[in-house]
């Protein structure tokens, strides 16, 4: 096990409750997460003692003094190490808690051998602890932009709110919009028109810029439902979602977007294709996006159509300068009231075939450190671009209840700080 990363924003899933390391009758894990905690200081060193050569080969004795320092320069000192998982005798996951009200995930590995070095290292994001989901609240009010959330009990009537922080209002929202995809996808299903084994070809005047990996597939590639769906949803795919948005009907999306709860689903009409987005932001004469919002929604279907259509895909260069770019006109826009409530019609539609369920749940966001022994099933669907950044959750508790969580940041001014908002819901998760 080579866990070799440090001071980049690597945390992982938590199973068992958290036990303070005692120092008596601690074992050798123990004993070295002890050690870490320790090296979180101004002048870090003597690493030969407690890192092995493996490690030190590969994250060199001034890069680990860097990281570690900058920890300490932020955080202050490190007081304690939890263990939060029992991976092996040789592995497990710990909370490491800093004396100004943080704490980092961390998974730590050690040789079997003599004298148990450390050989793996990752550390995660800082994470405020808070107390109350009103603290979480007031955290979001500081960050730039606009932000909201909304916490929210599922049943049979509709969605209860907890938790809910400027929750009605609209906001670009980024990939997360593919839910709405797969929200038409399970109603076609449902409806008996199509099957998730039906076969599509991938059609090469569409394949979409990355993120996602089937833009270099071959063009014609035959591919199920499936498999479309379960790409766009876990990593993401932009190619898959494009497909399988002109494999329904661009119309079809539109006309179910009140059906699932969307309070304004006007603001999605034309409901774009990834590549219809980075060609209005980023095609070479940089026009297209002012001509496309001087028109109507009819118009506004022939510019796609006619215009758009043609320009090179290769020619789009969006996001040049790393700067958001029309992300209050061209997006696609929900409230966390009207995620909480996509999410909450995918469970209703899910409860015989669970296949679209099972899809959500392939990726529950790799960023974070999902408590498990609080929830039995995490759903989730993320976007993001310059300027931009919502994460939704469909959550099961281990006592059965349901629960839907919608984060979302928009700033038209800058890029965004990605690690703060996920600090914010890391804690948000430990508390609810």
């Amino acid at each position: 096990m080579k866990l070799i990363q440090l001071g980049v924003v690597f945390v992982f899933l938590s199973t068992l409750t958290a036990t303070t390391v005692r120092a008596q009758n601690a074992t050798a894990l123990e004993r070295r997460a002890v050690e870490v905690c320790a090296q979180f200081r101004q002048t870090p060193g003597d690493y030969e003692k407690m890192f092995a050569p493996s490690f030190l080969a590969q994250v060199p004795a001034p890069k680990l003094t860097e990281n570690l320092a900058d920890y300490f320069s932020k955080l202050g000192r490190c007081t304690q190490a939890k263990q939060t998982a029992h991976l092996s005798d040789y592995a497990g996951r710990f909370d490491f808690i800093f004396d100004k009200g943080y704490s980092v995930a961390g998974t730590l590995a050690i040789d079997a051998a003599e004298p148990q070095l450390v050989s793996g290292l990752l550390i995660g994001v800082p994470v405020r602890d808070f107390a109350t989901l009103d603290e979480t609240v007031n955290e979001l009010k500081t960050l730039p932009g606009e932000t909201s959330l909304l916490i929210a009990s599922l049943g049979k009537d509709g969605i209860r709110p907890i938790v809910a922080y400027n929750a009605d209002r609209e906001m670009a929202i980024g990939s997360a919009f593919k839910l709405y995809i797969l929200s038409e996808l399970v109603r076609e299903i449902g409806a008996h028109q199509r099957n998730w084994t039906d076969v599509v070809r991938l059609d090469e005047k569409i394949a979409s810029l990355p993120s996602g990996m089937l833009q270099t597939w071959p063009a014609n590639s035959p591919v199920t439902l499936h498999t479309l769906a379960s790409m766009m949803i876990s990593i993401s795919d932009n190619t898959a979602a494009d497909d399988l948005l002109m494999t329904l009907g661009r119309e079809r999306v539109e006309a179910n977007l009140p059906v699932t709860g969307h309070s304004k689903p006007e603001l999605n009409v034309p409901f774009l294709t990834t590549l219809e987005m980075f060609k209005l932001k980023g095609e070479p004469t940089g026009q297209a996006a002012t001509t496309y919002l001087a028109l109507d929604a009819k118009g506004r279907r022939a510019f796609l159509a006619d215009t758009i259509a043609k320009v090179k895909s290769e020619d789009a260069k969006p996001f040049q300068d790393g700067k958001p770019a029309y992300l209050d006109k061209i997006e696609w826009f929900a409230s966390a009231t009207d995620m909480c409530r996509v999410m909450n019609w995918l469970r209703q539609q899910t409860e015989a075939d669970k296949t679209a369920r099972q899809i959500l749940a392939i990726n529950p966001g790799s960023n974070l450190n999902i408590p498990h022994e609080k929830w039995q099933y995490v759903g989730f669907k993320g976007g993001s671009e310059p300027g931009v950044l919502n994460m939704t959750y469909l959550l099961q508790s281990t006592t059965g209840d349901w629960y839907a969580l919608s984060l979302g940041w928009n700033n038209k001014q800058a890029p965004l700080e990605n690690q703060k908002l996920f600090a914010v819901l890391q804690q948000i998760l430990k508390i609810i």
